[in-house]
């Protein structure tokens, strides 16, 4: 008997040694989302397979706990000093997403400790040591310590000025500063236009109204041309998105004029924005050929429109508010304010005018009439609340991919081999370089009729930065190829391509495989559009001599 219970406990621990080395690859693939290390020098390993029902309960404090046992375990070598670096950095943004920002501070300072025999290598400086320096700065963000996060946050964009991810990141930390990092926005609008309708909301919100004046005749907001169709809202069709878009710019806009005196011109956009909402609103109709389908289509519709109207028609109000603040008639303002819907708990488009006119106004009455203004804490609190939101989302934005010399293979490997043409004389050489060469993988330029082109590059590399690079940099050759110096982004849109697989027609993981970047440019003549403009040469000057020739790892 004593004989057969030790041949069963054996044969227990024998069935059980393979389920434990498993589970302890798992540690590193929860932590960091790579593959365990193997015989690597730099212990770095493939993207794992994400399990597409996730992690069950605390996600981040599971990869807290998976990253602790996979700093402690045998599988990663002394050597492997970069996944050291890498899985340090994951346990970091966990306890950063989970408010335990000592903890992830002590994590960002034993990263940078590991990795500085690396710190002289400008790969590792431009992709590891940049993400660092970026999650350092949302620490002290949101630690409330400004005045540090802002240089760490500034260095970093700087060491990265045309990478999308580097740069919001970097101004997610901006905007907590007093003058909303108004300079390093203008990066951002740069590469991102649509991007500056986000800046005036949190301009407005940090009340800043001077810089929303001067973003405002940046951002293209057009209204839209014809009346929408009945669920053009409901389902964020192209021109509804148009519309709402107008509209908070318009409005914001208008409560900016108010605040820095200009009441006939905050009069002229609240009555501007209320043409256009009467004239393309969609008409609630219970037809079904109408596209709302039924009578409770058509009250879904009509809730909407009264959304927007309720919206827009407390906005001026508050405009009205804020222009007899100005002009010294209290009683006026409070009746205007005392319109204003309040919602508890809900993040209004217009809290910080809200503030700023509550604050403004209460020293002008007295405290029985004081009494009536809604309550500034709970909106302080909500405006507090989504710039640690804002923060919070950045994290993974600065997750920068560590690079190597084989990080920018892609980029010959995708490229037309132009870059002999392009130096001396590239001014002269008009469109032909345009055509009559074959576009290999990765790349294609499209001319549109309206004489933009189109740009994109698709990409085998796991980091975004470097497909954002990759893309811009050629937007820089076909620009130089026109015969032009600068060009202007109008639209951009950036993907990530993952395998998916499926087990009985349901999702069962997925598999990063790289990302793709699509932007629609404008080449500009001398002197037009400048705050848009990008010099093609900068662009050139600054990525040619890291992508144009391959980079071979050191012997």
């Amino acid at each position: 008997m004593r004989l057969g219970g030790c041949a069963i406990v054996a044969a227990a621990l024998a069935s059980a040694t393979p389920a434990l080395a498993e589970a302890d690859k798992v540690d590193f693939e929860t932590c960091d989302g790579l593959q365990a290390p193997g015989k690597q020098a730099d212990g770095m390993r493939p993207p794992s397979s994400v399990a597409s029902w996730g992690i069950a309960g605390n996600r981040n404090g599971a990869a807290i706990a998976a990253c602790t046992r996979a700093l402690a375990s045998p599988r990663l070598l002394p050597t492997q000093t970069l996944r050291r670096v890498h899985l340090l950095r994951a346990r970091a943004a966990a306890n950063m997403a989970s408010d335990a920002i000592p903890a992830a501070i002590a994590d960002l300072e034993a990263a940078e400790a590991a990795g500085a025999q690396l710190a002289g290598d400008p790969f590792y400086k431009r992709s590891m040591g940049v993400s660092l320096s970026l999650l350092r700065a949302i620490a002290l963000a949101r630690q409330g310590d400004v005045a540090a996060a802002g240089p760490l946050a500034r260095a970093a964009m700087a060491a990265r000025p045309y990478a999308l991810h580097v740069q919001l990141a970097g101004e997610s930390v901006l905007e907590q500063l007093s003058d909303g990092g108004a300079a390093a926005m203008d990066s951002v609008v740069r590469l991102d236009p649509d991007l500056s309708t986000k800046l005036i909301l949190l301009e407005t919100a940090a009340g800043h109204h001077a810089r929303v004046l001067e973003l405002a005749p940046r951002t293209d907001a057009a209204w839209p041309v014809a009346r929408l169709a009945p669920m053009a809202l409901a389902v964020q069709a192209p021109d509804g998105k148009a519309l709402l878009r107008a509209l908070t710019l318009t409005l914001h806009t208008a409560y900016a004029r108010a605040a820095t005196g200009d009441a006939a011109g905050a009069r002229r956009d609240v009555a501007n924005a209320m043409t256009h909402l009467d004239a393309l609103l969609p008409v609630a109709s219970a037809d079904p050929k109408a596209g709302a389908g039924s009578a409770q289509g058509a009250a879904f519709v009509g809730m909407l429109n009264d959304n927007v109207r309720k919206f827009a028609g407390d906005y001026g109000r508050l405009v009205e508010a804020r222009i007899a603040i100005d002009q010294k008639r209290p009683a006026e303002a409070l009746a205007a304010v005392g319109t204003v819907t309040i919602r508890p708990g809900v993040t209004m488009p217009y809290s910080g005018p809200l503030l700023d006119v509550t604050t403004k106004l209460r020293p002008m009455l007295t405290a029985e009439q004081a009494q009536s203004l809604p309550d500034t804490t709970s909106i302080v609190a909500q405006l507090a609340k989504a710039r640690g939101d804002a923060l919070v989302a950045a994290i993974p934005l600065a997750m920068i991919v560590p690079e190597t010399p084989r990080a920018v293979i892609d980029y010959n490997r995708a490229r037309p081999n132009i870059l002999g043409a392009l130096v001396g004389g590239a001014l002269s050489m008009g469109t032909s370089l345009l055509g009559g060469i074959k576009r290999t993988d990765g790349f294609r330029s499209t001319l549109n009729p309206d004489g933009t082109q189109k740009v994109e590059f698709i990409g085998n590399s796991s980091s975004p930065a470097v497909i954002q690079e990759m893309t811009l940099l050629r937007a820089a050759e076909v620009t130089r190829g026109a015969g032009k110096a600068a060009f202007a982004i109008t639209t951009r849109a950036d993907y990530s391509r993952q395998l998916v697989q499926s087990q009985y027609g349901r999702e069962i993981s997925r598999t990063p495989t790289g990302f793709k970047s699509e932007l629609t440019i404008r080449p500009l003549d001398p002197g037009a559009d400048t705050t848009h403009a990008i010099d093609a040469t900068a662009v050139i000057d600054a990525l040619g001599p890291l992508y144009y020739e391959e980079k071979k790892p050191a012997a």
